[in-house]
């Protein structure tokens, strides 16, 4: 797929988004682009690494982008 046709469908599917919760969600990692432009906080650090042990210890496990799906849709509808 183009760049071009990303942004449109980009485009196209935050226009039908109406519910303001994923909206705001869309906008934060729209607006973090690039990792160097985030100021991470101590508490933004302490549940990625809290996060990171508990994968690597294999207490969390990893969900599949299907999964990751259907859970949205589950929670957002469409």
């Amino acid at each position: 797929m183009t760049k071009t046709t990303l942004k449109k469908n980009i485009h196209k599917a935050v226009d039908e988004i109406d519910d303001a919760t994923l909206l705001e969600a869309v906008y934060t990692l729209l607006s973090r682009v690039s990792l160097d432009d985030i100021e991470w906080t101590d508490e933004d650090i302490r549940i990625v690494e809290e996060r990171r042990a508990g994968y690597l210890s294999g207490k969390d496990k990893g969900i599949s982008i299907q999964e990751a799906k259907k859970r949205l849709k589950k929670k957002f509808g469409k």
